[in-house]
């Protein structure tokens, strides 16, 4: 006769083995989860025959951290993960039980040297969206100032000045500003029309080409009038075009004057003063190309939370989509609202590739301006 105890272990190796094969039925249903999302997962942990629950215990946590890992995946883009891997670790995946309000376990057993255990998982996202933010996990990384090259005529009267004072005095003031200044392609003409030019800079040297004209002339008083000084009044006026696109973004004109011992520190002073001026202008636009590079989308009829996470890694994998950020998910309506931080692509190109993407059931609702509404359900919502 086997010793009580040895029975029971056959036992328990048996009912895990046939809990392995044949699953079983979950209470959780994908997509229907109350105040979280629901999820699957599964987990794998080295095999040790002489502590079996051990084993099982840890695969079914490494299931769990999965389960909150895909969460985690949908709500944080994917630049801030690899950004803030630390972050994210210490203070989300580190304590990963206290997100999982309630959980079903598939399938589990032993599979060659490993135990693996697969769940349905109802991870709590308020608790887990809440925690991200307290992080700064959540919030969108901040629009840098563009690089920008520069392009003036110059003239003190009516004659072409070489010097370039206009050119570097609105250099100077927009390093200053924070923008980063590149130097005008050698290889291109520049007497071209500014926007073919423009649109033959490549993205990779600058984003925005600012052009335009640049003139000092005298006021009209001689040095004696001035008590041997002399006056001088500069204009800059010129555009901001986005290479690639060639597109106008942004015009300006300033006037300013400048009074100097001589005619040339007059015309560099007035220069000087008419570039802080322009600068004050051109500081807007980062801001301004946040918003023309941000797209508004907004997803009902979602058939669960795969599916969405299934659709983002499609746009970051298509070209024109930068990043996306998920700012609301309400799984119980099937309703999602993401920005999409996009490149030389219209609010129509992302409509038509997110239905693309989704399926022959996706339709687009409306397009207003930068946002979009879009149908993922036949039936609709």
């Amino acid at each position: 006769m086997k010793p009580f105890h040895a029975s029971l272990a056959v036992l328990l190796v048996g009912a895990l083995a046939v809990s392995g094969c044949s699953g079983s039925k979950s209470q959780l249903k994908v997509g229907k989860g109350m105040g979280g999302e629901v999820v699957e997962a599964e987990g794998t942990a080295p095999y040790n025959a002489s502590d079996i629950p051990g084993s099982k215990a840890a695969a079914l946590a490494a299931a769990q951290r999965s389960a909150v890992e895909r969460v985690v995946g949908v709500y944080v883009n994917a630049k801030t993960r690899v950004d803030k891997a630390v972050a994210v670790e210490q203070n989300i995946l580190a304590k990963t039980s206290g997100y999982i309000k309630r959980y079903d376990i598939l399938s589990e057993g032993r599979e060659g040297d490993w135990y693996k255990v697969r769940i349905r998982a109802l991870v709590s996202t308020e608790k887990l969206v809440e925690d991200l933010e307290n992080a700064g996990l959540l919030k969108r990384p901040e629009v840098g100032n563009p690089r920008v090259t520069i392009l003036l005529q110059e003239f003190i009267g009516e004659k072409e000045s070489k010097n370039k004072d206009a050119t570097r005095a609105l250099q100077q003031v927009l390093l200053d500003k924070g923008f980063k200044v590149v130097e005008f392609p050698g290889s291109l003409d520049k007497d071209e029309d500014p926007v073919d030019l423009a649109k033959k800079i490549a993205r990779s040297q600058a984003e925005l080409l600012i052009t335009g004209l640049a003139r000092a002339q005298g006021l009209g008083y001689t040095q004696k009038e001035l008590g041997g000084m002399s006056s001088h009044r500069a204009s800059i006026t010129g555009r901001v075009i986005e290479t690639g696109s060639g597109e106008v973004v942004l015009t300006f004109s300033q006037v300013a004057s400048g009074l100097e011992g001589t005619t040339e520190i007059a015309a560099q002073k007035a220069f000087e003063k008419a570039a802080e001026l322009c600068a004050q202008d051109i500081a807007k636009l980062p801001q301004q190309l946040s918003q023309r590079a941000q797209v508004n989308l907004t997803i009902v009829g979602l058939t669960s939370f795969d599916v969405l996470g299934d659709l983002q890694k499609k746009l970051l994998g298509s070209p024109g989509i930068k990043d996306l950020y998920l700012r609301s998910f309400n799984q119980e309506n099937g309703v999602a609202e993401l920005n999409l931080m996009v490149d030389q692509i219209s609010p129509q190109d992302v409509a038509d590739l997110t239905t693309r993407l989704g399926g022959t059931a996706w339709t687009v609702i409306q397009i207003s301006g930068r946002d979009i509404r879009i149908n993922a359900s036949a039936a609709g919502r």
